[in-house]
């Protein structure tokens, strides 16, 4: 993982954060770092993940875009593979 900006952002920085690329980010103690594209056998596990999810929760439940902000001193975001809104 390597920090893409100099300076530590805040997670509003960070929400509006655009670099017009298809990049996917992550922040991580305040740090901009860019993630490394999925792995064939992740992609594999996290459709074997929603197929099975799909037999209990209804699909429009299920995302792939979903962040979780992660408490702490410093500003960190992760992005799971899958993730479920709850309301």
């Amino acid at each position: 993982m390597t920090a893409i900006t100099g300076k530590r952002l805040t997670l509003e920085e960070y929400f509006k954060y655009d670099d017009r690329t298809d990049s996917q980010y992550e922040l991580v103690a305040g740090e901009l770092v860019a993630m490394s594209p999925e792995s064939p056998k992740n992609v594999q596990i996290s459709l074997f993940l929603l197929v099975n999810f799909l037999k209990f929760v209804s699909i429009n439940r299920l995302s792939n875009k979903v962040e979780i902000v992660v408490a702490g001193s410093r500003a960190t975001t992760r992005i799971p593979d899958l993730g479920m809104r709850i309301k």
